[in-house]
């Protein structure tokens, strides 16, 4: 569906690896070595390709690690605002929802978005996309 923001984010990204187990805080992720990406949850993504959303992940936590900001739901946010404006358009708006925007739905309900494909194409409507 996006072939061309998943070019940009496989192009982009940082040396990464895929682990069932990875940092779950910040202080984890900073004393990792290397970037070690969550395999989980990988298989209904906006990206329609797991190795996408891995490299989205790789994207999101070095971002997370030069901007030293943490995994709070407030933070999150934070950070989604930061990534999603290195993105114009469409680009910068699925990114935005795709972080600060899951961030938002669990500060609102409590809960994590089950279905991203469905919660994104949701957000992207409220926004005027004809989808």
């Amino acid at each position: 569906m996006f072939r061309e923001l998943n070019q940009l984010i496989l192009s982009t990204a940082p040396k990464h690896e895929v682990r069932a187990i990875a940092p779950s805080t910040f202080q984890d992720l900073v004393n990792q070595p290397g970037l070690v990406i969550w395999s989980g949850e990988s298989e209904n993504t906006i990206f329609g390709d797991a190795k996408v959303n891995y490299a989205f992940r790789a994207l999101h936590d070095a971002l997370h690690l030069k901007t030293r900001i943490g995994f709070t739901p407030l933070e999150e946010i934070r950070i989604g605002r930061i990534q999603a404006n290195q993105y114009t358009g469409l680009f910068a708006d699925l990114v935005y929802i795709e972080t600060a925007g899951q961030a938002e739905h669990y500060l609102k309900t409590g809960r994590f978005v089950t279905n991203q494909i469905e919660f994104t194409v949701s957000e992207l409507r409220k926004l005027g996309y004809n989808l």
